[in-house]
Protein backbone atom coordinates (compact mmCIF):
# COMPACT_ATOMS: atom_id res chain seq x y z
CA UNK A 1 0.00 0.00 0.00
CA UNK A 2 1.09 3.99 -0.42
CA UNK A 3 1.52 5.54 2.11
CA UNK A 4 1.58 9.28 2.45
CA UNK A 5 2.75 10.62 5.82
CA UNK A 6 3.07 13.99 6.84
CA UNK A 7 3.90 16.35 9.86
CA UNK A 8 6.19 17.88 12.06
CA UNK A 9 9.47 17.16 13.73
CA UNK A 10 7.47 14.87 15.47
CA UNK A 11 7.27 13.03 12.09
CA UNK A 12 9.94 13.69 10.35
CA UNK A 13 12.11 10.85 8.80
CA UNK A 14 15.01 11.10 8.61
CA UNK A 15 15.56 14.41 10.74
CA UNK A 16 19.23 15.32 9.64
CA UNK A 17 22.71 13.89 8.70
CA UNK A 18 24.35 12.17 11.88
CA UNK A 19 20.74 12.67 13.87
CA UNK A 20 19.29 10.13 16.14
CA UNK A 21 16.98 9.73 13.25
CA UNK A 22 13.93 8.55 15.43
CA UNK A 23 10.51 9.10 14.56
CA UNK A 24 7.54 7.18 14.35
CA UNK A 25 7.04 6.61 10.12
CA UNK A 26 10.78 4.98 10.63
CA UNK A 27 9.05 1.96 12.91
CA UNK A 28 5.91 1.80 10.84
CA UNK A 29 7.83 0.94 8.37
CA UNK A 30 9.43 -2.39 9.84
CA UNK A 31 6.04 -3.39 11.24
CA UNK A 32 4.82 -2.87 7.60
CA UNK A 33 7.71 -3.61 5.07
CA UNK A 34 5.57 -4.28 1.89
CA UNK A 35 4.04 -0.95 2.47
CA UNK A 36 5.93 1.97 0.42
CA UNK A 37 6.27 5.20 2.64
CA UNK A 38 6.28 8.98 1.38
CA UNK A 39 7.10 11.05 4.16
CA UNK A 40 7.08 14.87 3.31
CA UNK A 41 7.41 16.31 7.08
CA UNK A 42 9.30 18.73 7.87
CA UNK A 43 10.96 19.97 11.32
CA UNK A 44 9.53 22.99 12.67
CA UNK A 45 6.19 22.86 10.37
CA UNK A 46 2.89 24.51 10.99
CA UNK A 47 -0.49 22.99 9.97
CA UNK A 48 -0.53 25.06 6.98
CA UNK A 49 2.65 23.60 5.26
CA UNK A 50 0.86 19.88 6.75
CA UNK A 51 -2.03 20.78 4.56
CA UNK A 52 -0.36 22.21 1.67
CA UNK A 53 2.26 19.12 1.58
CA UNK A 54 -0.22 16.44 1.55
CA UNK A 55 -2.76 18.36 -1.12
CA UNK A 56 0.21 18.95 -3.03
CA UNK A 57 1.44 15.17 -2.77
CA UNK A 58 -1.78 14.23 -4.27
CA UNK A 59 -2.09 16.45 -7.11
CA UNK A 60 0.82 15.76 -8.35
CA UNK A 61 0.21 11.73 -8.25
CA UNK A 62 -3.59 11.07 -8.67
CA UNK A 63 -4.48 7.81 -8.16
CA UNK A 64 -1.22 7.13 -6.37
CA UNK A 65 -1.47 7.18 -2.21
CA UNK A 66 -4.02 4.91 -1.08
CA UNK A 67 -3.77 6.01 2.89
CA UNK A 68 -2.35 9.39 4.48
CA UNK A 69 -1.54 9.54 7.94
CA UNK A 70 -0.86 13.07 9.38
CA UNK A 71 0.09 14.18 13.10
CA UNK A 72 -0.85 17.34 12.95
CA UNK A 73 1.41 20.14 14.82
CA UNK A 74 0.95 22.87 17.27
CA UNK A 75 -1.68 25.14 17.25
CA UNK A 76 0.63 28.36 17.90
CA UNK A 77 2.48 27.88 14.82
CA UNK A 78 2.84 29.50 11.54
CA UNK A 79 3.96 28.76 8.11
CA UNK A 80 4.91 31.39 5.68
CA UNK A 81 5.32 30.66 1.25
CA UNK A 82 7.32 33.30 -0.23
CA UNK A 83 8.93 33.67 -3.92
CA UNK A 84 12.64 31.98 -3.38
CA UNK A 85 14.00 32.67 -7.25
CA UNK A 86 16.29 34.86 -5.75
CA UNK A 87 19.73 33.13 -4.93
CA UNK A 88 20.79 35.67 -2.01
CA UNK A 89 17.10 35.23 -0.21
CA UNK A 90 17.78 31.42 -0.29
CA UNK A 91 21.45 31.56 1.02
CA UNK A 92 19.46 33.86 3.87
CA UNK A 93 17.09 31.44 4.43
CA UNK A 94 19.88 28.58 4.84
CA UNK A 95 21.27 30.45 7.72
CA UNK A 96 17.83 30.07 9.30
CA UNK A 97 17.44 26.21 8.30
CA UNK A 98 13.64 25.85 9.09
CA UNK A 99 12.13 26.15 5.53
CA UNK A 100 10.81 23.96 2.78
CA UNK A 101 11.68 24.71 -0.99
CA UNK A 102 8.61 23.15 -3.34
CA UNK A 103 10.39 20.93 -5.64
CA UNK A 104 10.90 22.30 -9.24
CA UNK A 105 9.31 25.64 -7.89
CA UNK A 106 10.71 29.12 -7.46
CA UNK A 107 8.52 29.01 -3.83
CA UNK A 108 9.99 27.68 -0.28
CA UNK A 109 7.29 27.58 2.85
CA UNK A 110 8.98 28.38 6.16
CA UNK A 111 8.22 27.79 9.27
CA UNK A 112 7.92 29.55 12.64
CA UNK A 113 8.39 26.34 15.00
CA UNK A 114 5.43 28.10 17.18
CA UNK A 115 5.19 30.96 19.49
CA UNK A 116 8.38 29.83 21.32
CA UNK A 117 10.26 28.17 18.21
CA UNK A 118 13.88 29.76 16.79
CA UNK A 119 12.48 31.80 14.51
CA UNK A 120 13.08 35.07 17.23
CA UNK A 121 16.64 34.29 17.13
CA UNK A 122 17.43 34.39 13.32
CA UNK A 123 17.34 38.30 11.80
CA UNK A 124 15.48 36.74 8.95
CA UNK A 125 12.71 34.88 10.35
CA UNK A 126 12.49 37.54 13.03
CA UNK A 127 11.79 40.31 10.58
CA UNK A 128 9.10 38.09 8.79
CA UNK A 129 7.53 36.22 12.27
CA UNK A 130 7.42 39.50 14.35
CA UNK A 131 4.47 41.00 13.11
CA UNK A 132 2.66 38.16 11.83
CA UNK A 133 2.97 37.36 15.76
CA UNK A 134 2.37 41.04 16.86
CA UNK A 135 -1.04 40.83 14.71
CA UNK A 136 -2.40 37.21 16.46
CA UNK A 137 -3.28 35.90 19.53
CA UNK A 138 -4.40 32.68 20.78
CA UNK A 139 -8.02 32.02 18.88
CA UNK A 140 -6.70 33.66 15.48
CA UNK A 141 -3.85 31.27 15.56
CA UNK A 142 -5.84 28.19 16.84
CA UNK A 143 -8.54 29.49 14.26
CA UNK A 144 -6.24 29.07 11.67
CA UNK A 145 -4.53 25.96 12.86
CA UNK A 146 -8.06 23.81 12.85
CA UNK A 147 -8.92 25.46 9.72
CA UNK A 148 -6.45 23.52 7.92
CA UNK A 149 -7.39 20.68 9.91
CA UNK A 150 -10.82 20.97 8.35
CA UNK A 151 -9.77 21.89 4.73
CA UNK A 152 -7.51 18.91 4.84
CA UNK A 153 -10.31 16.12 5.86
CA UNK A 154 -12.88 17.23 3.63
CA UNK A 155 -10.21 16.99 0.67
CA UNK A 156 -9.23 13.34 1.27
CA UNK A 157 -13.16 12.66 1.99
CA UNK A 158 -13.77 14.06 -1.44
CA UNK A 159 -10.89 11.88 -3.05
CA UNK A 160 -11.77 8.80 -1.20
CA UNK A 161 -8.41 8.37 0.05
CA UNK A 162 -8.66 6.95 3.79
CA UNK A 163 -6.65 8.57 6.55
CA UNK A 164 -6.00 9.25 10.05
CA UNK A 165 -5.36 12.42 11.80
CA UNK A 166 -3.10 12.40 15.17
CA UNK A 167 -1.93 15.75 17.11
CA UNK A 168 1.60 15.83 18.74
CA UNK A 169 0.24 16.92 22.02
CA UNK A 170 -3.38 16.73 23.28
CA UNK A 171 -4.93 20.47 22.87
CA UNK A 172 -8.28 19.25 23.03
CA UNK A 173 -8.72 21.03 26.36
CA UNK A 174 -9.55 23.83 28.05
CA UNK A 175 -5.62 24.42 29.75
CA UNK A 176 -3.73 27.39 29.26
CA UNK A 177 -0.06 25.55 28.55
CA UNK A 178 -0.19 21.99 27.31
CA UNK A 179 3.16 21.61 25.64
CA UNK A 180 7.00 23.69 26.24
CA UNK A 181 6.23 24.99 22.98
CA UNK A 182 3.54 27.21 23.36
CA UNK A 183 0.77 25.05 23.05
CA UNK A 184 -2.80 25.75 24.79
CA UNK A 185 -6.37 24.14 25.02
CA UNK A 186 -8.21 25.50 22.01
CA UNK A 187 -11.97 24.64 24.06
CA UNK A 188 -11.08 27.81 25.89
CA UNK A 189 -12.79 29.17 23.08
CA UNK A 190 -16.39 28.81 22.14
CA UNK A 191 -15.78 30.91 19.27
CA UNK A 192 -14.14 27.63 18.26
CA UNK A 193 -17.07 24.80 18.65
CA UNK A 194 -18.12 25.20 14.87
CA UNK A 195 -14.77 24.26 13.48
CA UNK A 196 -14.14 21.54 16.42
CA UNK A 197 -17.60 19.89 15.17
CA UNK A 198 -16.76 19.93 11.82
CA UNK A 199 -13.44 17.35 12.57
CA UNK A 200 -14.59 13.49 12.58
CA UNK A 201 -12.76 12.32 15.47
CA UNK A 202 -13.63 8.44 14.41
CA UNK A 203 -10.61 9.05 12.00
CA UNK A 204 -8.27 10.18 14.64
CA UNK A 205 -5.67 8.19 16.60
CA UNK A 206 -5.59 9.28 20.09
CA UNK A 207 -3.72 7.43 23.28
CA UNK A 208 -6.85 6.82 24.93
CA UNK A 209 -10.30 8.49 25.06
CA UNK A 210 -8.84 11.94 26.68
CA UNK A 211 -7.28 12.66 23.39
CA UNK A 212 -3.96 12.19 24.65
CA UNK A 213 -0.68 12.35 21.94
CA UNK A 214 2.44 11.18 21.11
CA UNK A 215 4.08 13.73 23.52
CA UNK A 216 1.58 12.70 26.61
CA UNK A 217 2.81 9.00 25.76
CA UNK A 218 6.28 10.07 26.23
CA UNK A 219 5.84 11.75 29.68
CA UNK A 220 3.98 8.23 30.49
CA UNK A 221 6.87 6.15 29.63
CA UNK A 222 9.55 8.89 30.32
CA UNK A 223 11.27 8.33 26.69
CA UNK A 224 12.28 11.24 25.70
CA UNK A 225 15.17 12.47 23.07
CA UNK A 226 17.98 15.04 24.59
CA UNK A 227 15.78 17.93 24.69
CA UNK A 228 13.34 16.72 27.02
CA UNK A 229 10.85 17.55 24.52
CA UNK A 230 10.62 14.72 21.24
CA UNK A 231 10.15 11.16 22.07
CA UNK A 232 12.36 9.09 22.64
CA UNK A 233 12.79 5.19 20.81
CA UNK A 234 10.21 3.88 23.45
CA UNK A 235 7.47 6.18 22.56
CA UNK A 236 7.80 6.22 18.90
CA UNK A 237 7.82 2.56 18.73
CA UNK A 238 4.99 2.43 20.67
CA UNK A 239 2.82 4.87 18.77
CA UNK A 240 3.57 2.67 15.31
CA UNK A 241 2.13 -0.04 16.83
CA UNK A 242 -0.95 1.97 17.72
CA UNK A 243 -1.32 3.20 14.13
CA UNK A 244 -0.62 -0.07 13.00
CA UNK A 245 -3.67 -1.31 14.91
CA UNK A 246 -5.92 1.10 13.13
CA UNK A 247 -5.30 0.60 9.46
Amino acid sequence: MNILISGCSFTQWPEFPGGPNLCWPKYLSKLRPTDIITNVAEAAAGNQYICDSVIRSILEKPDHYEYVLVMWSGVSRLDFLTNVSDPNWSELLDTYGFYRRLDGSKLAWIFSGGQLGTWFKNPVAHTMFYEMYKVSNELTLAYTNLMEIVKLQNFLISKGIKFNFMSYVNYWNAQDHVSPNGDFGIYKYPELKALVHEIKFDDWIFKNSNKDGIYELAKELGSFQEDGFHPGADAYKKWAELITSRI
